[in-house]
């Protein structure tokens, strides 16, 4: 799989399984084109592709696939090459760059070539296996400068091979900037050459033998560009099935995969990473979500401190007289984190709650995003 960037149209390429991608300005104005490959044929596609590729149903298998993921039923599926090619009349605007946001499976190449194609600006390619078979790594490619070219270096290193990954490149012609990140998470900044009147993406050619879905090609402000956000600014989340929205980068950072937001990751704990995501601890870790002490306040009649782990949330403490929680009888100060940590370095916060006044009540404590 490569991505490759071009002035122009590119020739047929002999890197195999590739994504390649060429330069061209946008119409004056225009937000980029997305194909999600859901609805009817390759050849009804709408902007149309060309060349050799068709329209096939999601392996049933590939459950847990990266950001975004509007619908997984169908893919595009390239057996050569399959060229898209965007409206190349107008300028756009300045101080913008392209992105190309697409999810691939990861199928290496027998032999990475070298670039000889004076056209090419950006590569990014599925290397050679590891010895087994079972991984590979990501390569860049980028042009230094318009008569010199940079060799193929590593920016992922052992991708499993057979899974999917996004990846998202943003061409910054007005900096001289390639930024490449996978899955949200920020990889390699390259040198680009080009001017700062290339902020444009012409054309995308797919070669080799892989699947790619979701593929998005747009202009955002350089100043907005988050991999995390939508392109209306919004996190980009994953359901759980409990309704919580849990971000791309909670899971990112903690190397938790999409289908896995209801998964329970650590057996102590007891809690989803849903779960662990509203309380603002580590999905990995052991921590659980409760009250850990709980210190009567000297001078303080029926008023206890209690402290309990948490970090990035909004939590609440209350008391009630039931222990549903339906009755509440006081609530806890703002509760504030303290120099304290657990063992796997999650913040500890406290708070003074004020129970009734025979001294019985029950302490409710409840985290929201």
């Amino acid at each position: 799989m490569t991505l490759k960037t071009y002035k122009k149209a590119m020739r047929a390429s002999a890197i195999l399984a590739a994504i390649v991608m060429s330069g061209g300005a946008f119409a004056a104005g225009a937000a980029g084109d997305s194909f999600d490959f859901e609805a009817g044929t390759f050849d009804s596609l709408s902007p149309a592709l060309s060349g050799n590729g068709s329209i096939a149903e999601l392996n049933p298998g590939a459950t847990s696939r990266p950001m975004p993921t509007s619908a997984t039923a169908k893919v595009l599926e390239i057996a050569g090459t399959v060229t898209y090619t965007n409206d190349d009349s107008g300028t756009a605007p300045s101080n913008n760059a392209s992105q190309v946001d697409f999810l691939f499976k990861v199928e290496p190449t027998d032999e990475l070539e070298n670039i000889e194609d004076g056209t090419v600006q950006v590569a990014l390619a599925v290397g050679e296996t590891n010895a087994v078979g079972t991984a590979a790594d990501i390569k860049l490619w980028c042009k230094a400068t318009s008569e010199a070219a940079a060799g193929w270096v590593t920016v992922k290193e052992g991708a499993t091979v057979g899974t999917w990954l996004r990846a998202t490149l943003v061409l910054d012609y007005n900096n001289n900037k390639c930024k490449v990140s996978f899955n949200g998470d920020f990889a390699a900044e390259k040198f680009l050459a080009g001017t700062a009147s290339q902020n444009y993406v012409k054309s995308i050619t797919m070669v080799g033998s892989t699947q790619v879905d979701e593929f998005v090609i747009k202009h955002d402000s350089l100043k907005d560009y988050n991999p995390y956000k939508d392109s209306s600014g919004n996190d980009i989340t994953v359901a759980a099935t409990d309704g919580t929205a849990v971000t791309l980068k909670y899971l990112n950072d903690h190397d938790i995969k999409t289908n896995e937001v209801n998964t329970v990751k650590n057996a102590t704990s007891g809690m989803t990473v849903a779960q662990k995501f509203v309380a603002g601890l580590d999905p990995n870790s052991d921590t659980k979500f409760e009250l850990k002490t709980m210190t009567p306040v000297s001078g303080q009649t029926n008023q206890m401190k209690v402290t309990f782990p948490g970090d990035g949330s909004t939590y609440t403490v209350t008391v009630s007289s039931d222990r549903a929680g339906t009755t509440t009888t006081s609530t806890a100060d703002t509760p504030t984190a303290t120099a304290a940590k657990t063992a796997a370095g999650e913040t500890i916060n406290e708070a003074t709650v004020t129970l009734p006044a025979d001294g019985v009540g029950y302490i409710h404590l409840k985290a929201t995003k």
